[in-house]
């Protein structure tokens, strides 16, 4: 990755998921305490994914910038709150670069299993919001790990796109 501070909120997740995992593994599916961690992994996974898309693009845009388009940028992007939706995603790029928007969709159409990649960036904000308004997601611990995992890939080529 080139932006480093992505990388390591990308890398901070993985590993806070991974001891999540591992917790759930010692007590068991059937612990009364598994669905408060998975709910947990599914807020942290998606949360992560959420700062480091809009991360990637204010980090680029406030280099050499002025103190207004800085504020502007921390306060409508970085502060401002997006499900991290492929939609979104795209919208964002686009409002900064159309061929931002152009090329992320063509490098993310041209990935071999690209249907994996939004089926799980999808499935990842839907288990978020499904929790977030009071519903009961049914994904597992190792469901969020592997949709991290492909919404991280999806981070990925757009910090490739945007740098």
């Amino acid at each position: 990755m080139n932006n480093l501070n992505v990388q390591q909120v990308l890398d901070d997740c993985s590993t806070e998921l991974i001891h999540v995992k591992s917790l759930v593994d010692g007590l068991g599916i059937t612990s009364s305490i598994v669905p408060y961690l998975t709910k947990y992994a599914l807020i942290k996974a998606s949360g992560s994914i959420e700062q480091a898309f809009k991360t990637v693009i204010a980090d680029f845009c406030s280099r050499r910038s002025k103190k207004q388009v800085k504020r502007f940028l921390r306060k409508n992007v970085r502060e401002g709150s997006a499900n991290p939706s492929y939609d979104n995603m795209c919208g964002f790029l686009n409002s900064f670069d159309k061929n931002w928007q152009v090329e992320f969709k063509a490098k993310v159409g041209a990935e071999p299993n690209k249907a994996v990649l939004l089926n799980s960036l999808q499935s990842l904000v839907d288990a978020r919001n499904e929790f977030a308004h009071g519903g009961n997601p049914k994904a597992s611990i190792s469901d969020v790990l592997d949709y991290f995992d492909h919404a991280r890939r999806l981070i990925e080529i757009m910090d490739y796109i945007v740098n």
